[in-house]
């Protein structure tokens, strides 16, 4: 039996009509020796990040703004679809992003009560409008043997907005009982980052949620492995844009990958991992330019000599609460009560300091939500925050490494435990 192999391939690898025949080529070889294939695809270039400009203007009631950003990214697909399809206009994917980009501008203007509900129905068209074009011209290279699949019908979530929860047995069900058949006869292509409700609606997973896109399929497919095509050799102990002697990983296990992405390591989205983990399928990371190189393996290793890893997290936000009357202080209650607040406004602790009087907590920046938490929790203590700032992991470090890459000078606060070292720095 042939085996199911998962790939992912994110903004990067689609970026252009170049980017889309070098993910055709990597296809290839599988292809040919009968591999089945699932590959789940990001949103074109910086398309999300467009989308996400284009959300706040129409919320902040700027049709001008919008209107303007809404032409050029349609623009920017339709140059990518004329260079796949040969300046041939009358190609079924023209009469595609026509009506794609009809609905998104309709949706702009609806006027959708709940922000993040309104998020996850606007931010979904990358990903939908980019697996369009890519399917499309893969069905004219493979004989039509690529089918174009709604991650929205597969991954069944609940309805919370811009983080959707997976119902996995559904999901399972699903995916098991109408993919497979199909993989006998042809390849699946679907989107990253996307779930459905029971209800109809988008949800997303999570920002960059591709990579667990990728996770789902393989985890109720129970595939051989996943790959996620990068930009880069594997996953390397830093970022090589900030240090010059970096180190590539061959082999990771499960739960140092784990910790990696927790401490905010981009190459991998954090949730990734549990899923694979739990069928013990391993994880591939690969350079989609380089695609002859092994790149990294996440996988059941046994755990080896460490290698020194540095991880950068950046905008984030520092908050500060202060109790107020010093004769009543009580740590565990005051620590529940902040715990419960930032659960109930979906932000998620970092880094957690405490001092006598003081607990420090470091954050995603999400400007709305410090805001609401702010206004609730402004009567119980006192709040300040600080932004634009970075959070620096350092797993199993030493002294030179801290002294060659840490600014020690712009630290906010340091926390040491164990083999790893955490500074939130000012920028």
């Amino acid at each position: 039996m042939n085996p199911i192999k998962v790939f992912k391939f994110g903004g990067a690898s689609v970026k252009d009509a170049a980017a889309v025949r070098n993910v055709s080529q990597i296809l290839k070889t599988y292809l040919e020796r009968g591999d089945k294939l699932v590959v789940v695809v990001s949103a074109m270039g910086k398309t999300t990040n467009h989308l996400e400009d284009l959300f706040h203007a129409a919320r902040k009631g700027q049709p001008q703004v919008y209107k303007q950003v809404l032409k050029e990214l349609e623009a920017y697909h339709q140059q990518i679809a004329l260079d796949l399809f040969e300046g041939n206009e009358e190609a079924v994917i023209f009469r595609t992003l026509k009506k794609y980009f009809f609905q998104l501008e309709a949706t702009l203007e609806e006027q959708e009560p709940i922000w993040d509900k309104h998020y996850d129905q606007i931010i979904c068209f990358g990903e939908l409008i980019s697996t369009a074009i890519v399917a499309e011209y893969l069905k004219t290279v493979y004989n039509d043997k690529c089918l174009w699949v709604d991650a929205r019908r597969f991954v069944q979530t609940n309805e919370r907005w811009r983080e959707g929860q997976v119902d996995w047995e559904w999901s399972e069900q699903l995916i098991k009982s109408e993919l497979l058949p199909i993989l006998d006869v042809r390849f699946i292509l679907t989107q990253g980052f996307l779930g459905g409700t029971i209800g109809g609606k988008t949800t997303t997973l999570g920002r960059e949620g591709s990579d667990f896109t990728a996770a789902i399929f393989a985890y109720c497919l129970q595939a051989e492995s996943v790959t996620i095509w990068k930009d880069v050799a594997g996953i390397l102990n830093a970022d090589p844009k900030r240090i010059k002697s970096t180190r590539l990983f061959t082999h990771i296990n499960y739960s140092d990958a784990a910790e990696m992405t927790y401490y905010g390591a981009t190459v991998i989205h954090p949730k990734t991992i549990r899923p694979l983990a739990a069928k013990n399928i391993p994880l591939y990371v690969r350079s989609f330019i380089n695609y002859d190189q092994e790149g990294t393996v996440i996988g059941n290793f046994p755990t080896q000599p460490a290698l020194p890893a540095i991880i950068v997290k950046g905008n984030q936000t520092l908050c500060t609460f202060q109790q107020r009357d010093l004769a009543s202080i009580n740590e565990k209650n005051t620590l529940a009560y902040i715990h419960n607040e930032l659960a109930r406004f979906n932000l998620k602790i970092n880094l957690l300091q405490t001092s006598a009087t003081a607990f420090y907590v470091c954050l995603d920046t999400d400007e709305r939500k410090l805001e609401a938490l702010q206004a609730s929790m402004g009567s119980q203590l006192d709040f300040t925050l600080e932004s634009n700032l970075e959070l620096i992991t350092v797993k199993n470090y030493d002294a030179e490494m801290l002294q060659n890459f840490t600014n020690l000078g712009n630290a906010v606060f340091v926390q040491r435990g164990g083999k790893d070292f955490q500074v939130v720095v000012r920028k």
